[in-house]
This record gives C-alpha cells, structure tokens and sequence, in this order.
C-alpha cells in the first residue's frame, strides 16, 4: 500500500494506527508483567519469608514436645536416654534423603542431629523431675515403636520439605535474624527453655550465603 492509498481510504488509516498503538502498550504490558515474575528468590518479601521459616519452627516445637511421651515410655521400661543405634540410622536414612531434595547431606545431618540433642535434654529433665517425685511410671503412655516413632518418622519427612523450601535464603543474615526472633516466639512449651531452643536452631545459624539481598521484615 502507498499513500495514495490511505488518502483514497482515511478511515481504514486511522484504524491501523489505532490497532498499532493497541498492540504495543498491550507488548509493553506484557514485558512489564513478566518481569514481575521473574523475581530473584532472595529478594521476595520479608512476610513471604517468614511464611516458611515459622513452617519450619513449629515443626522443631513439635519435635520437642513429642519427647515428653518418649521420655515416658523409656520411664515405664526402664530404657536408657541415648539410642546410639537408633541415631545413627536416623543420620545416616537423612543423608541419604537429602541429595533426593537437593540439600548438603552435612547440613542435613547436622541439623537433625540438633534436634536429636536438643530432645535428649528435655528427656534428661524429665527423667531427673520424675526421680526427685518418685514417680514408679505412667498409665496410657503411647508405645515407641507402633505410635511416636511413625510420628517422629512423618516429621523428619516434612523437615526436608521445609528445609528445602529455605535452602536458598537460610544463610542470609536477615533470614537468621528472623529464625532467632521467631523460634522465641514458636519453640514454646512444656520443658522447652532458652538452652533447647539454641540448641535445635543452631545449625540454621551456620549457614552462609554470598548473594543475599536485604528485605525487610513484619514487626
């Protein structure tokens, strides 16, 4: 088409130009909209952050107070605290899962072997209150084997999928100023003190990232 064109068919010129300028704001928008998408992980909001680390936590409180019924059980049976072949199952079943979800093994176990001491401390607790009470053993208490280790088992599951879903942030310096203020405030109950949940975020606070970019964080 040539300008004599468009002067013989005006309208269909203004048409053109309006689809035209239709079709690249819509291209603009678009391009615009796409690079919202794609959003560095670590520059994601402090309340997107703090989403999986409270996951995260509330599976550690859960953790510690199942070690109430273990310290029980162990009570009723006259069983020692330490299961040294029990833990180094654990440990070694962990590594193994965490290459499947693409997590360090020594990190993994790590922070398994935390959450393992941090129980024993409050099992040591109880077993030293019921010593001092004279408490001969506990009615209805859940079996180890059939009940709490399932129990146990399903959580450590979900631990890989909450650390998984961190691995990316949990060394940066806000996100571990976060786990440090948010454990104060989820890692509560029976037995659980200061010293227990030091313990069980510990290797969280050793993580290092080089590429971590500030975000900040809900009051």
């Amino acid at each position: 088409m040539n300008l004599s064109f468009f002067r013989k068919h005006p309208l269909l010129f203004v048409i053109i130009i309006f689809f035209g300028l239709f079709f690249s704001s819509t291209v603009v928008a678009a391009q615009n909209s796409g690079s919202v998408k794609l959003v560095n992980p670590q520059s994601i909001t402090g309340e997107e952050q703090q989403r999986p680390v409270d996951k995260l936590l509330k599976l550690i409180q859960q953790r510690l107070l199942i070690a109430h019924d273990v310290a029980r059980w162990k009570w009723n049976q006259k069983r020692p605290i330490e299961d040294l072949k029990r833990e180094q199952e654990l440990l070694l079943k962990v590594r193994q899962q965490a290459t499947t979800h693409s997590l360090e093994p020594d990190r993994v176990a790590a922070f398994f072997q935390a959450q393992i001491e941090a129980g024993k401390l409050i099992q040591t607790a109880d077993f030293q209150n019921w010593q001092k009470q004279g408490i001969k053993s506990f009615a209805n208490v859940p079996d180890l084997n059939q009940t709490l280790r399932p129990s146990l088992d399903k959580l450590n599951t979900e631990f890989l999928f909450a650390l998984t879903e961190l691995t990316s942030v949990v060394g940066c310096p806000q996100i571990q100023e976060l786990i440090q203020s948010r454990s104060q405030v989820i890692i509560q109950g029976d037995g659980i003190d200061r010293q227990v949940q030091n313990l069980a975020i510990s290797p969280l606070l050793q993580f290092k990232s080089a590429s971590c970019k500030v975000v900040s964080f809900p009051k």
